[in-house]
This record gives C-alpha cells, sequence and structure tokens, in this order.
C-alpha cells in the first residue's frame, strides 16, 4: 500500500471514528427532543380543547365543528368523550387503553382567587398512555355542564418522520464533513508525496547512469534535506567520475610514450613472422588506448546514448584476425547473414575490444588447427553473438577480472563481460554436447 493511500485512510478513518462519537449520541438527543416535543405540543392542542369545554357554553354542533377543526389543523387525533357519553372526533386506534375513571381530576387552574365569577369550570392536569404505536395524552374538564374527555393521540410516525429529517441533517452534515476530510488529506498527500516521488525518480535516473539529474528541494523541510543530500551525492559521484575518467585518459596518455618506444624496436627488427605478430599487437593495443582515451574524454549526455551496428563490427573484426588465423591452419567461418543494421546499446570500439579479447583468447589458447566459428543472430531485445571454439575450455570464474589459469592477465574476458553488461545484457560460457566452446554476448538494444 502507497503512502499516499496510508495516509488517506487515516485521516478518514480519524474523521469517521469522530464523527460516530458526536453523531451517535447526537441522534440520541434529536430523537428524545422530538418526542418530547411532538408530546408538548399535542398537549397544548388538549388543554385547548378542555379550556373550551370547561366554559360549558356549546352545543353539540359546535363543539363537532370545533374538534373537527382543530383536527384538520394538525397531525394530532383529537377525540371528546362528552358528558352524555358519546364521543366525537377522531377514532382512537383499537389498541387504546381504557379512559380514566371519572374522579374529581386535580385542578389544574382556578381563576375564581381573583374574585372573578367567570363560571369557568377546572381542567385536569394531562396523563399520558402508551400503545403499541403511540401515545395519549388525557386531559378531564368540568363544567356546569358534566365531566367531559379530551384524548389526543399522537402517533409514533409523526416523532419518527421529524427524526428521520433530523438525522438525515446529521447524516448529510458527517457525509460532507466526511467528504471535506479526505478532499483535504489527499491535498495534503500529494504535496506530501510529490517531492517524494521526484526524488525517487531522480534516484532511479542516477542509478541508471544520468548524472546530471537533479531532484527538486521542495515540499516539507524533511523531504527538502533529503534531496538535498541527494543532489550533493549526483555532484560527489560526478566529481569522482570525472576524476576517475582524467586519470584514465592522463594513464593512456602516459603509456603511448613506452608503447611509441616498443613499435620503433620491432620495427627495426628483421622481417620475420614474430616481427610481424608483435607490430600487429602494438597496432590493438595502440587502437585499445585511443579508444580509452576517446571514451574518457565522451561528455556524459554522449556516454549515455552509445550505440553501434553489431553487424558490421563483427564483419569488420573477424576479417581483421582472419590473416593470423589462416596462418595458424584454422578454418574461419561466419554466420553473420543480417543484411539491416543491428542497433545495440555500445560503442564500436566497446564492442571491437570486447571482439577482440574472446578471438585472441582462440588463437592464443586452442590448438592452431582449432575451427574459429563467429555468429550473429538478432533477438526481439537486441542481438546475441557466439564465438565458437574446439579449445581445451575456461576455467570456473574465468569471466571475472584477474582469472586466468594460462598465464594471461585474465582481463579479456572481463572486457566482453563488462561490453555486454553495460548494454543491460550478460556474457554466458557453454559446453557444447560435441565438445566445443561457445562464449555467447547477450547484447540489448538502445532505449529510445
Amino acid at each position: 500500500m502507497t503512502l499516499r493511500r496510508r495516509i488517506l485512510m487515516l485521516a478518514t478513518g480519524l474523521t469517521a471514528l469522530v464523527l460516530i462519537l458526536f453523531a451517535v449520541p447526537l441522534a440520541i438527543a434529536f430523537k428524545q427532543s422530538a418526542s418530547d416535543r411532538v408530546v408538548r405540543e399535542t398537549q397544548y392542542l388538549a388543554q385547548g380543547v378542555a379550556d373550551y369545554l370547561s366554559t360549558g357554553s356549546y352545543s353539540a354542533a359546535q363543539i363537532t365543528e370545533y374538534v373537527a377543526r382543530v383536527n384538520s389543523r394538525t397531525d394530532a387525533a383529537i377525540t371528546v368523550m362528552l358528558p352524555d357519553g358519546s364521543a366525537i372526533g377522531a377514532t382512537l386506534p383499537d389498541d387504546a387503553p381504557r379512559a380514566p375513571d371519572g374522579s374529581e381530576p386535580k385542578r389544574d387552574h382556578d381563576d375564581d382567587h381573583d374574585g372573578d365569577n367567570d363560571d369557568l369550570g377546572t381542567v385536569s392536569v394531562s396523563s399520558l398512555q402508551q400503545t403499541r404505536h403511540g401515545r395519549i395524552i388525557n386531559i378531564q374538564s368540568n363544567s356546569a355542564s358534566g365531566r367531559a374527555l379530551v384524548r389526543a393521540y399522537v402517533d409514533d410516525s409523526t416523532v419518527d418522520h421529524e427524526v428521520y429529517e433530523r438525522w438525515a441533517v446529521i447524516g448529510g452534515g458527517a457525509v460532507l464533513l466526511l467528504m471535506l476530510s479526505a478532499v483535504g488529506a489527499e491535498i495534503v498527500t500529494r504535496r506530501l508525496t510529490r517531492p517524494l516521488v521526484a526524488t525517487a525518480r531522480t534516484a532511479g535516473e542516477l542509478g541508471a547512469g544520468r548524472l546530471n539529474a537533479r531532484a527538486p528541494v521542495s515540499g516539507a523541510r524533511e523531504i527538502a534535506e533529503v534531496s538535498t543530500a541527494l543532489n550533493t551525492l549526483a555532484e560527489r559521484i560526478e566529481e569522482l567520475l570525472a576524476s576517475e575518467r582524467e586519470t584514465i585518459a592522463d594513464l593512456s596518455h602516459r603509456l603511448r610514450t613506452p608503447m611509441t618506444a616498443i613499435r620503433l624496436d620491432v620495427e627495426a627488427l628483421p622481417d620475420s613472422e614474430q616481427s610481424r605478430e608483435l607490430a600487429r599487437h602494438i597496432a590493438v593495443l595502440d587502437r585499445t588506448l585511443t579508444a580509452v582515451i576517446r571514451h574518457a574524454r565522451l561528455p556524459q549526455a554522449d556516454r549515455d546514448h552509445r550505440h553501434c551496428d553489431a553487424h558490421q563490427v563483427v564483419s569488420d573484426r573477424v576479417a581483421f584476425w582472419t590473416p593470423l588465423a589462416e596462418d595458424q591452419g584454422r578454418l574461419v567461418s561466419v554466420d553473420n547473414d543480417e543484411t539491416d543494421a543491428v542497433d545495440v546499446a555500445c560503442t564500436a570500439d566497446e564492442l571491437s575490444a570486447a571482439l577482440d579479447a574472446l578471438i585472441e583468447n582462440v588463437i592464443a589458447h586452442t590448438p592452431e588447427d582449432s575451427p574459429l566459428h563467429v555468429a550473429v543472430k538478432r533477438t526481439p531485445q537486441g542481438c546475441q553473438i557466439d564465438v565458437v571454439d574446439r579449445g581445451p575450455g575456461l576455467p570456473p570464474g574465468a569471466t571475472h577480472r584477474g582469472r586466468s589459469d594460462r598465464g594471461s592477465s585474465g582481463l579479456g574476458l572481463d572486457i566482453a563481460r563488462s561490453c555486454a553488461e553495460a548494454t543491460g545484457g550478460q556474457l554466458d560460457v557453454v559446453t557444447n554436447d560435441d565438445g566445443s566452446n561457445t562464449v555467447r554476448l547477450t547484447l540489448l538494444a538502445p532505449t529510445t
């Protein structure tokens, strides 16, 4: 899981936890508040009807019309049980409990204390009865006409409707806050991870050899410090490599003086097979030194975009070594039927040095009449070059620098291995079933 996703999940999870801790008690409080409010408003309606009945100055038609009007204006169902036992108004549910008995109600208000004779009766305090799907509020009213009972029914669905509306508001607010939290976390994580991704990309480019890559110094202070440290490291690596290239170039230049002296000495020798062979070796050494100096002096951009035609290089190197091989009685064969260029990610000098090392190993360390075969095969990733001989084979570890069992420097196969690995390929040594040995260079094509 990415850091960005972890931070996003952490922020939204904490926000959701806080919302749950606050929203659940708030929802419960809202439900209780809505229930109390609906009951209280219904009590007010029932008390108003009871106060009207306490006047005693109404006819049956008047009280019937009055109760019907009240019921039409409210969600509560109000029923009045008149003194004569008849009931008017809304119909109560079937599971409604019995009405309270006809005992003298408690006096709720008495205006006679001020000395006024208003002929008003008494109204009791309200009592509450629970039903399966609601509540009934009972208020008794005494007047000159007799005792009447006002019953107001409140359905739970009325309370639930208001509760659901409030819960919807709470839920909508919670979802909005959660979305704002996610958006905020996304913005923060983008600002946090973007410099990290850029720094990681720069590290990858440095690992690929592009030493001019630099990480942007931005973002949080800690991330900026990482970018600064990486840039400092890249500059130091570039300085060390530049110094190494200069050292190699200087050393190669210094070697030219003794090499020139050796060439003059060889040219002064009488013409013979040995003198001609020494001259060829000196020519190879001169060409190698020139390639080393040229490669060391290359700008980094040119070093990162190396390529050559393997088909042409193989043809040139086999042609160069064929006269010497024929002098030793060797049969030289080339399987190089490619007509189009076979592009690989190394310079012609590097590939020439690798092929020279492999072919020279065959000429120097196999019997003189042993055949030499070189094959080039195009692959989807680049090409494969095989150098096949019938010599004694190679010892284990011979492809590593300095490993040799024949008195040589052990650098030849290492040069070839380095050339292959520089392109992203590899060098393999295979012993075939027919007793022959194959040194295989797998070279990759340059990336675009």
